[in-house]
């Protein structure tokens, strides 16, 4: 931009900073003027710092591209500034036309939260990403009864304060939800569980993650009610078995993503089950279950035709089937084979799939 007039010209168009991410940088002052007077769509910043900015430019920008900012992102950031409370408060003053906010591991608590349900009238948020945050029950049912006409997403991984009952009036207020992420939520409950299967039947997306409750009955009985469920993670929920991957296969066969990692009674008859009745999978994570060369086997078979990231890490697949899958599965990109004994060399790999990155600790 100061090189010349022309070059000038080029970097400030406003397609170029439609939607800005920045991710381990030192942000300034002037920096966040610079992108405010561009008016961004979206805004994402991921692990950034920023010592010397100052509030009072913080609420300038916001003031700046009220008017065109519709998504914000600001996860993991160290400065004061970009701290969760004052960057939801700030939100919740100024942005009527957002419609997503991720304030993820930024230390936000009730404060922040509230800023968001007491917000401009014009406000109507579709996505609530607030995992890692130290928020109650009370200020997040104001929230959702406060968006309940346009929320769809609502991410609470790791919200340890939140309690069953609280959830569940969640589920009874927003019963449209179509994204849900409660993974490592401790107090979560089998009643917990029982209101959400019965309310959220538009689920798309679930996440399930290390729940102690969670069980192959609970499962059965969710899969039932959202048929139209495409990704759901059970990764670590010790009570989730073989049966859980057959109720799977038989009532959401169109599942493009599944996580049972950890799931250590999860065998080659799940990955059958799995193989031969979800043929549209795409992502696949069994690390760390039971599975061997027979399930590897069947998901080269009958899965090759979308599979693109699958997992397998801590599994034992020999070599011959480790290259049957590559090649198989052609749209085949990310392999994880961390803590697997028998492993194919990179040349051997890239004869059967030039594409597929293999992540392993050799």
């Amino acid at each position: 931009m100061q090189v010349c007039r022309r070059l000038h010209t080029l970097a400030t168009d406003h397609t170029l900073w439609r939607d800005v991410r920045v991710e381990n940088a030192t942000l300034t002052d002037r920096w966040f003027l610079s992108v405010g007077r561009c008016r961004p769509r979206s805004i994402s910043l991921y692990s950034c710092s920023g010592p010397s900015l100052s509030s009072c430019v913080l609420e300038k920008f916001f003031t700046l591209c009220k008017d065109t900012l519709e998504e914000i992102q600001v996860t993991s950031c160290t400065s004061p500034v970009l701290h969760g409370d004052p960057m939801l408060s700030l939100i919740g003053q100024w942005c009527d036309h957002v419609t997503s906010v991720d304030a993820s591991w930024s230390g936000a608590t009730d404060a922040g939260v509230k800023a968001l349900s007491e917000c401009s009238p014009g406000l109507r948020l579709k996505s609530v990403i607030l995992n890692g945050s130290q928020v109650t029950d009370d200020p997040m049912i104001k929230l959702i009864t406060r968006h309940k006409e346009s929320l769809c997403r609502l991410e609470v991984f790791g919200c340890h304060l939140l309690t069953p009952s609280g959830l569940q009036t969640i589920y009874e207020i927003c019963p449209g939800l179509t994204h849900l992420n409660i993974g490592q939520v401790p107090r979560v409950n089998k009643d917990c569980l029982i209101v959400m299967t019965s309310e959220l039947k538009c689920l798309i997306l679930l996440n399930l993650t290390g729940l102690q409750v969670v069980s192959d009955t609970s499962v059965d009985a969710l899969l039932q009610n959202c048929v139209e469920l495409q990704s759901l993670s059970l990764g670590s929920c010790p009570g989730v078995t073989d049966r859980t991957l057959h109720s799977i296969s038989k009532y959401t066969p169109y599942i493009e993503s599944l996580d049972v990692s950890g799931c250590k009674a999860v065998t080659d008859a799940g990955v059958e089950s799995l193989a031969r009745g979800c043929r549209r999978l795409q992502q696949l994570n069994l690390s760390s279950t039971s599975t061997g060369n027979r399930g590897v086997d069947l998901l080269a078979n009958y899965c090759s035709g979308h599979l693109h990231t699958v997992k397998l890490s801590f599994c034992h697949i020999s070599t011959a089937n480790i290259l049957k899958l590559c090649r198989r599965c052609q749209r085949l990109k990310v392999l994880h084979l961390y803590g697997c004994a028998h492993l194919p060399s990179e040349k051997e790999i890239r004869q059967v799939n030039a594409v597929v990155k293999v992540h392993s600790l050799t």
